[in-house]
């Protein structure tokens, strides 16, 4: 019953309601444009092909009103300006998506950082980093920094003066690792830009901020006077193990194994592949003691579950261990490499150390040998750097605690 004419208003209000389904009044006037007779309604439709985002040829209709609602002309006007669109909307290659900075740095969150395994707190310091530094460039293309690569050079020079040079290596490591994702994975035509030479990144040095034995005698001094006893004690075992404090801080209970001498650490640094053991020696296992009864003073409902709780956290662990380097001068990473000092000095072989921080390794050699069998050396090992730590405290094992 589908049939082709020039629609007026006439003709579109004397077509019969369907007996079954629906059929089709085609305009002759304008292709693609027709009206859909039902057995109640009568509805102005237009319809075309476009290419969808891989070039496939895809058949898209739109109702655009009911007769009555709208007369013939008035629906001719509409369906005109529908179709044009829904052809302009084919035509990909002139109406490409321009991603901005802003909706580059929302896709890289929400699915490249989780597949990378990527902490929560790496992924809060690119936002900050974006909102302080870039928050005025959200809705900028990325392709406009393509176009002109000098405003990236001119805001890390400028950020460089404001902020210091490692404010401003980390904008330009971020919006380095920013457009090379959006050129990787969200749009090939972006230009390919060695943003390594649009960027003069300021030189940095590594840094070498541990205790060595004459330090520690004073350090344990100033731990001894800090007030909180899970501060206390999450310094002290940061130090004993080594281990870098994020992970430290969100250990569990339920994952120390006394009997087998392990703190199990299920999520590191580089995800969960990398979860690994740190073997605990005797002053490990006081100072886990201490931290049990501290927090169960503190923040008693936390404490069931973290070894390091925290009553106003959100997560219920310790989340920030920053303290005023007046009061107590060494923390963090600070710790992890007087860890790394006191191997040294007690001679710790390299390949026991790497195992004993969990250090990645891409040396073959070292890659062998199972963890397990080596446990034993790995906590008698544990228990040497621990003795030689704590002589410091002068002997005197709650001077951390």
């Amino acid at each position: 019953m589908n049939e082709t004419v020039e629609l007026t208003d006439k003709i579109v209000r004397g077509k019969p309601p369907a007996t079954g389904g629906q059929y089709l009044v085609r305009d002759a006037a304008l292709p693609g444009f027709f009206v859909v007779v039902g057995k109640r309604t009568k509805t102005f439709t237009v319809q075309c092909d476009v290419k969808d985002e891989l070039g496939r040829r895809r058949t898209k209709k739109v109702a655009i009103g009911q007769v009555g609602e709208l007369s013939v002309a008035q629906a001719r006007a509409k369906a005109k300006a529908t179709l044009g669109a829904l052809q302009v909307e084919g035509k990909f290659e002139e109406r490409r998506k321009e991603w901005t900075l802003g909706e580059a740095w929302e896709h890289m969150r929400d699915f490249e950082l989780p597949g990378k395994g990527s902490r929560p707190r790496t992924v809060d310091g690119y936002e900050k980093t974006i909102r302080r530094l870039m928050g005025d460039w959200r809705d900028v293309p990325l392709r406009r920094f393509a176009d002109k690569p000098y405003l990236v050079t001119e805001r890390h020079r400028a950020i460089t003066n404001k902020n210091g040079d490692y404010a401003a290596n980390h904008f330009g490591r971020a919006f380095r690792r920013l457009y090379n994702y959006a050129q990787a994975k969200l749009d090939r035509t972006l230009p390919v830009t060695a943003w390594s030479k649009v960027i003069s990144f300021n030189r940095e040095y590594r840094r070498n901020t541990g205790m060595g034995e004459g330090e520690l005698s004073g350090w344990f001094a100033q731990l001894a006077a800090l007030p909180n006893g899970v501060r206390r004690e999450f310094h002290l075992l940061t130090l004993l193990s080594g281990s870098r404090p994020d992970a430290l801080s969100r250990a569990e209970w339920r994952h120390v194994d006394v009997r087998r001498r392990a703190l199990h650490i299920p999520d590191p640094k580089g995800g969960e592949h990398r979860a690994f053991d740190i073997p605990l020696s005797r002053p490990m296992l006081a100072s886990l003691a201490r931290a049990r009864r501290a927090g169960r003073m503190l923040a008693p409902r936390q404490a069931e579950r973290f070894i390091f709780p925290a009553a106003k956290s959100k997560s219920g662990h310790l989340v920030e261990w920053k303290e005023d380097r007046t009061i107590l001068s060494k923390w963090g990473v600070d710790l992890r490499q007087s860890y790394t000092i006191a191997g040294e000095a007690l001679d710790v072989s390299e390949r026991t150390m790497k195992r004993l921080m969990n250090h990645a390794t891409q040396d073959v050699t070292m890659g062998y040998g199972d963890r397990n069998k080596m446990w034993p050396r790995l906590v008698a090992e544990q228990e040497r750097l621990s003795a030689h730590l704590m002589a410091a405290a002068g002997g005197n094992p709650q001077r951390g605690g």
